[in-house]
C-alpha cells in the first residue's frame, strides 16, 4: 500500500495515514494491542505491525479463537486503510491499492 499512495501523496503522509489506521483498529481489536511499537521500545510511526508483540497478545489470549481474532483484526485495519483511500484520493486510487492487496494475496498463496 504505501508503494502505490507514497507518489501521490508523499511518504511522510502515507506513514500518518497507516499509522492512524493501526490506531484505530487497535481501539476495536485488542489483539493488536501495542503492535506498534518495536522490540527496543521504538515507536514504528508507519502503521507497522510488530510480529513479535502480536505474538505475544496471541498468548494471552488463549483460550479463545486467535486466528479467527487477528484474521478480523487484520481484515478490518485493511478496510479502515482502503476507506481512508477512497476518502482522500477517490474511489480509482482505491481500486488500484486493492489490484496491489490482491496481487500480493496471490503471492503468499
Amino acid at each position: 500500500m504505501e508503494q502505490v499512495l507514497a507518489p501521490f501523496i508523499g511518504e511522510k503522509n502515507v506513514k500518518k495515514v497507516l499509522a492512524w489506521s493501526l490506531d484505530r483498529a487497535q481501539k476495536t481489536h485488542p489483539i493488536l494491542k501495542n503492535t506498534h511499537w518495536s522490540p527496543s521500545n521504538d515507536l514504528l510511526d508507519n502503521g507497522e505491525i510488530e510480529v513479535t508483540r502480536l505474538v505475544k497478545n496471541v498468548e494471552a489470549f488463549a483460550g479463545h479463537p486467535v486466528v479467527q481474532l487477528v484474521k478480523l483484526a487484520l481484515s478490518d485495519l485493511l478496510v479502515i486503510r482502503l476507506e481512508a483511500v477512497e476518502k482522500g484520493l477517490g474511489p480509482s486510487m482505491k481500486q488500484a491499492v486493492d489490484k496491489e492487496v490482491a496481487r500480493l494475496r496471490d503471492i503468499l498463496k
